[in-house]
């Protein structure tokens, strides 16, 4: 297998060198900027066994999990509860989308770009407001001060915390069970005390959050189901 990879060298890298896999099958190394072109090919070539089986795998995830078309009877998570699509296309009222008894009600053309693009504005308004009030009932209860708030369309990660303790979230977090949210808004705000994830940095989120393991098992083993 001839493995096509993107190489980024990191200035930050001081010894070691990365893969990651991305949703896309896209390969990229990451290494400090004056390793040597040879021990990146050997490092690439030493992990063909582990690539091979991912893209295998990722390759019968993708096929159980089909792209969204945007139709009625599709489902769409919120709160961690599938929620049924019903799209249509009226003129004469305003475009978007209503939540009302767990459905979602898009007014939309039959377009799918559109149509996901409605439905990710509302992700990231509803993102918003619920990380918003999470953050602000953990900064209460932790006396933790964040620098900020963003919301954001990663797809790689639910949540991250900047050496200024800013944080940032992903809209698609908001579709995960409450539980779920609440490990990854005490997990990133707990990066102001540790900017690490050395074991007094778990034993703090587990004083907060006890069944924290549960809750990155749940997001790890579902997050093909909380995209758009």
């Amino acid at each position: 297998m001839d493995i096509q990879y993107s190489l980024i060298r990191s200035p930050k890298r001081k010894k070691t060198v990365s893969l990651q896999i991305g949703n896309q099958s896209e390969i990229t190394v990451q290494a400090p900027v004056h390793t040597p072109a040879a021990e990146i090919r050997r490092f690439v070539e030493e992990k063909q066994a582990w690539i091979e089986k991912s893209l295998r795998r990722q390759a019968t995830l993708q096929a159980s999990h089909p792209k969204k078309a945007y139709e009625t009877g599709e489902t769409f998570y919120y709160l961690g509860e599938a929620c049924f699509l019903e799209a249509f296309f009226d003129p004469l009222e305003y475009p978007g989308v209503v939540f009302r008894s767990n459905c979602f009600f898009l007014n939309c053309p039959p377009d799918r770009q559109m149509r996901k693009h409605y439905l990710a504005a509302w992700y990231r308004q509803q993102a918003r407001s619920y990380l918003t009030r999470r953050v602000d009932f953990y900064k209460q209860r932790l006396g933790l001060t964040p620098g900020g708030l963003r919301i954001t369309s990663a797809e790689k990660r639910w949540g991250s915390c900047s050496e200024k303790n800013h944080l940032s979230f992903a809209f698609r977090l908001i579709m995960a069970p409450p539980q779920a949210v609440d490990y990854v808004v005490v997990h990133e705000m707990m990066h102001i005390r540790e900017k690490n994830h050395s074991s007094k940095f778990w034993n703090l989120v587990l004083e907060v959050i006890p069944d924290y393991k549960m809750q990155r098992l749940w997001l790890r083993e579902h997050q093909r189901d909380l995209d758009l």
